[in-house]
């Protein structure tokens, strides 16, 4: 049975990429403990550093969650409806996801989201594939209170993160494929040796409930969402959304206190992080009704290739900052940063909708079905 499709969904997705692009622009360029550095820059990159952070950064895997969620459920309900089993089928995609996360890290780039979706599949499938709308909506208000609270009282954590050495960068901007990979790994099994075998176990029971907290709260709320029938009939809410709507100002009222260094600046930060998610996803639905030829047009082939861009994207951008590549690591500077994401993000989207006029799935998307379902893909659902 074909699983019912949202056609805003994948419109969804596509914007939620280029906006998870904008973001992980930063660590491509800058590494994940340098990416903060660059705040003391001058001129034109500090103007476009905090419009990163302010209209970007934080909001946009929210919205990737909402849609995972929103679609899993879905996926859900017809399996449920048709009579088969779906346990099976979201076990083995969680596995898949995680397989493929670990290689991403290992092999590419440490910013991976691809294993905490596939570790927040597992507590999904043990505790929330088959519940009643209410709980989708007050667990995820539960953890999104635990992620204000871990905000609250965590401004002094982020003094651990260790700022990248002059050696660290030169690996970076000269360095050859193995050693950037060692650079990146070395850390985590250097210090353990051996006996880093007998904690992954522990290790990845923790990642668990990391990622969960993380993204399951928007995934929840997709996922409730999905089960109550919203977004089918878009032009049935369209004054709701519009009034949501207005979530935009008020969360960049809020993110924009990174700009003052205060005591709560952090709290009142993430919380603007969501309220702006919310109120993104609102005026895109509204916009979506008013315009969806357009919007399907220029979003929906990125986001249903959208696993195959995501990887794309760690590949593009790790040739070009990267020693192995042409070495651009740390040169070019954030505003170049935002035109390289939108070039990419073009590029993408003539790849994406070339391809698809002969296909109707991603070739990562391929083999990842082809592991879920256990027999060749036919048609993408």
């Amino acid at each position: 049975m074909k699983v019912e499709r949202v056609d805003m969904m994948d419109a969804l997705r596509g914007f939620a990429l280029i906006g998870i692009l904008l973001a992980n622009m930063l660590h491509f360029q800058f590494g994940s403990a340098g990416a903060e550095i660059i705040e003391s820059a001058n001129g034109l990159n500090q103007v476009s550093y905090y419009l990163v952070k302010i209209f970007v950064e934080g909001s946009f895997y929210p919205i990737f969650g909402f849609v995972f969620g929103y679609v899993l459920m879905k996926m859900v309900e017809s399996r449920e409806a048709s009579g088969v089993k779906y346990k099976n089928i979201v076990f083995r995609r969680a596995v898949g996801l995680s397989v493929l996360g670990v290689m991403h890290i290992t092999l590419l780039w440490e910013g991976d989201v691809l294993l905490t979706y596939g570790s927040t599949l597992f507590i999904l499938l043990l505790f929330f594939l088959n519940r009643r709308v209410k709980t989708y909506f007050v667990w995820g208000s539960i953890l999104t209170a635990i992620l204000g609270v871990g905000a609250f009282f965590g401004g002094n954590f982020i003094q651990l993160v260790k700022p990248l050495t002059a050696k660290e960068i030169m690996i970076y901007q000269d360095g050859t494929y193995v050693e950037i990979l060692g650079q990146r790994i070395g850390d985590f099994f250097g210090a353990g040796g051996l006996f880093i075998f007998f904690t992954l176990l522990i290790v990845w029971l923790l990642f668990l409930v990391i990622s969960f907290l993380m993204v399951g709260p928007f995934v929840l709320f997709g996922m409730g969402m999905a089960k109550k029938g919203t977004l089918l009939q878009l032009e049935k809410g369209v004054q709701t959304y519009n009034k949501v709507a207005l979530l935009v100002p008020v969360g960049l009222l809020l993110k924009g206190i990174i700009i003052f260094d205060t005591p709560y600046s952090l709290f009142i930060y993430s919380a603007g992080t969501y309220v702006l998610a919310i109120g993104y996803i609102a005026l895109f639905a509204t916009l979506f009704n008013r315009y969806q030829t357009q919007m399907n047009h220029y979003f929906a082939p990125i986001g249903k290739l959208s696993l195959s861009n995501y990887l794309m994207q760690t590949i593009i951008c790790t040739t070009i900052f990267y020693g192995y590549g042409f070495g651009l690591f740390g040169k070019l500077g954030v505003f170049a940063g935002i035109l390289l994401s939108v070039i990419i993000y073009v590029i993408q989207l003539k790849w994406s909708q070339l391809y698809l006029k002969r296909f109707s799935l991603g070739p990562v998307e391929t083999i990842l079905r082809w592991f879920v379902y256990l027999k060749k893909p036919q048609k993408m659902e």
